[in-house]
């Protein structure tokens, strides 16, 4: 039979010519691993030898095979290699892996696999704010599923009960599905699921390895768990068991057919015990004889047993390979399939419509921060309250001047140190979804930057405004000036939650961002015109957010201001010349005097700057995020 080559995804896979332009009926599918190993280690040490550090192998030539209709249990001590081995056939580990992986004879490649296969991680990960239902209608916009399909899954599941429940409101069992109906949505062939029943009772255990089992079962697909400890009920669901040591498969086979081949090699599992955990201590043991023993008879038969169940499962593998027929053609439609994922505007605005509609959900707390945010500009205006420039004279210039800085420091302080929990609270959320390819990492920073935006404005406005109002500036400038005040406040808070976003990105902890912005923002507030004299720094002030506010701020403010008293007396006068001090008389001269522009055009120009800088620093920063995600890895 005439075969033709064809290329997708740059991998290269073979399909029969009489097989094109034909629609093939659903057939089983064989996932196949061979010589799968992962090693960790291989790097040069800190050394000025710089050798080779030692590696170690957290999963060596593993070697399996599941199809359709297949519920497996992956069972091993901590630390043995299962997670591991379950990303490492799944394809979702940035590690570096070798050996192959195969679904029904076809080398695939991480994105085939993802079309292909879906992969429940151990923990919750979605928003808790949100129900099941709106949970589900996100994922299944963003992945092309419709509305239909998702209330398949729903039912499928049966959380037609918790459908209009808040995720938070739920228990672990109906969280773990929830978990796999999200995956469930595109109908994956294989499933991969990473302790499903970690943190759950009993109960809620066997009856979402029920649902596992159903789902193997009655939509055949080929269904892989790691699983701790189970009960003898769970453990009877499985239909086939893998059992890892060291990152070695010590055994693979029909969970029906193990008890009467450990009986075939004197090892019979004894009365009224829980197979899983008498197997569970076979794997802990299996590697007894590799210890200096005193008893070499004893040495050298465990080590003829252990070579007997090797051999065991490698004819169990063989065997479940062989079994057929398995039919590429399905594979290859689903591959070379075009997949109808949201676009990137669509992302973007899914992405906004989640992110307002959880921050409506989490309005009282919300409401809690800014009214302790507010008590310091109740503070400020309380500390200030008796200035007024037309009649404290030239003795309330300070005062004034040491308001408005108060204002900017508060305010941009406050923005930019609220967004450093971000990310390291989102990252597990945004590994998981960009791991899946459900929304670029572009599109979820880009939601984020934007979220900001009416945060800062009403922030802005509210804090600027207590303090204008109480604080006697409206005694010589009216509502304009508030306006202007506010806005180039705003703007500026803009530029400091851009660059808290990017040394929370840069640090990937909220500590290390508190660490590194004590010290930036120290240099940037001294460079706002308060604390030095900006004159000598001409090009340096324009990195600080602090000038760009205070230079602003100052602007509105002391135009409006035309006459300003100086109170002196001839011999008052006198000293003053002889010790050259000056009298400022109006706004204008306040402006020169702190070093500032006297007009609004400056104002203007600082708002473009100010303009390319947010646009500037947002991007450095998503380079920073996707640094940080690709590192991070995505499981």
């Amino acid at each position: 039979m005439a075969i033709d080559f064809e290329l997708n995804d740059s991998i290269r896979i073979y399909k029969p010519a009489t097989e094109e332009g034909t629609t093939s009926v659903s057939s089983p599918v064989l996932l196949e691993w061979k010589n799968l190993s992962v090693r960790i280690g291989s790097g040069r040490t800190w050394s000025f030898r710089k050798k080779p550090a030692d590696s170690t192998y957290i999963l060596k030539h593993a070697t399996g095979a599941v199809q359709s209709g297949d519920l497996v249990a992956v069972m091993g001590s901590s630390g043995s290699g299962k997670t591991t081995m379950l990303a490492a056939v799944s394809m979702r580990l940035t590690a570096e892996v070798q050996g192959s992986v195969l679904i029904n004879g076809l080398f695939v490649n991480p994105s085939q696999m993802k079309r292909l296969a879906g992969f429940v991680p151990q923990f919750e990960i979605a928003l808790n704010s949100l129900t099941v239902r709106e949970h589900l209608t996100f994922v299944a916009k963003l992945k092309g599923v419709g509305r239909a399909q998702m209330e398949s899954v729903i039912n499928e599941l049966n959380l037609e009960q918790c459908a209009s429940t808040r995720i938070s409101h739920l228990s672990g069992g109906e969280r773990k599905k929830v978990n796999l109906a999200g995956e469930l949505l595109t109908e994956p062939d294989i499933l991969f699921c990473d302790e499903p029943t970690t943190g759950l009772d009993s109960f809620s255990a066997l009856a979402v390895i029920n649902t596992l089992r159903k789902l193997a079962v009655d939509s055949r697909k080929a269904v892989i768990c790691t699983i701790h400890h189970p009960t003898s009920d769970i453990f009877e669901c499985f239909s086939d068991v893998i059992l890892l040591n060291r990152g070695r498969t010590y055994y693979q086979g029909p969970t029906v057919e193990a008890t009467s081949f450990f009986e075939s090699i004197s090892l019979p599992l004894p009365i009224n015990c829980n197979p899983a955990d008498y197997y569970f201590k076979l794997v802990c043991d299996s590697d007894s004889y590799d210890s200096a023993g005193s008893n070499e008879a004893l040495a050298g038969e465990s080590r003829n047993r252990h070579e007997v169940v090797r051999k065991c499962q490698r004819e169990n593998v063989a065997r479940k390979s062989l079994m057929g027929p398995y039919q590429q053609g399905d594979v290859i439609d689903k591959l070379c399939r075009n997949t109808s994922h949201a676009c990137w505007p669509s992302q973007l605005y899914l992405l906004l419509h989640r992110g307002i509609l959880d921050s409506i959900r989490n309005l009282r707390e919300y409401v809690i921060v800014t009214f302790l945010f507010l008590i310091t500009s109740i503070t400020i205006s309380a500390l200030y309250f008796h200035i007024d420039p037309a009649t404290g004279g030239q003795t309330s210039i300070q005062d004034i001047r040491g308001a408005l800085f108060l204002v900017v420091c508060e305010l941009l302080y406050t923005l930019s140190y609220s967004v450093f929990y971000v990310f390291p609270r989102d990252l597990p959320l945004v590994r998981r979804e960009v791991g899946e390819r459900t929304y670029r990492l572009s599109a979820y920073y880009a939601h984020r930057a934007l979220l900001t935006v009416p945060k800062a404005f009403f922030e802005s406005f509210l804090f600027v405004g207590i303090v204008y109002g109480c604080v006697r500036f409206t005694a010589v400038a009216g509502a304009a000036t508030y306006v202007g005040m506010a806005t180039v406040s705003a703007v500026a808070s803009l530029l400091a939650v851009a660059y808290g976003y990017l040394l929370t990105c840069l640090s990937g902890s909220m500590e290390l961002s508190i660490e590194y912005a004590n010290l930036i923002f120290l240099l940037y507030g001294l460079l706002g015109g308060l604390y030095l004299n900006i004159r000598a720094f001409p090009v340096a002030k324009y990195l600080s957010f602090f000038f760009f506010a205070a230079e602003g701020i100052s602007v509105y403010y002391w135009r409006t201001v035309l006459d300003i008293p100086c109170d002196l007396d001839e011999t008052t006068a006198v000293n003053e010349t002889a010790t050259n001090h000056s009298c400022l008389r109006d706004g204008l001269a306040v402006l020169e005097d702190t070093g500032y522009g006297t007009s609004l055009d400056v104002v203007y120009f600082n708002y473009l700057v100010m303009a390319g800088q947010i646009v500037a620093v947002h991007v450095l920063a998503y380079f920073c995020l996707r640094r940080l995600v690709k590192k991070a890895g995505f499981y």
